[in-house]
């Protein structure tokens, strides 16, 4: 995300339609943010699906050794 509006003012300048760079800017950025975001919840929701399996485990230990 950085260094994106000196390229899109680049395009802009270009042959190029407008509003077509402009949508295209638009819906990278949107997709590119909303792909980030859930590989961050997916590595969030892993870690804590990690520790709770080893939480249960530890359970499981100590009702063995009960």
């Amino acid at each position: 995300m950085e260094n994106w509006i000196t390229v899109a003012i680049d395009s802009l300048r270009g042959d190029l339609d407008p509003y077509l760079v402009c949508t295209y800017y638009m819906a990278w950025i949107f997709m590119g943010n909303f792909i980030l975001l859930n590989l961050f919840l997916a590595i969030l929701l892993d870690s804590f699906l990690e520790e709770d399996d080893d939480e249960n485990l530890d359970m499981e230990e100590l009702n063995r050794r009960k």
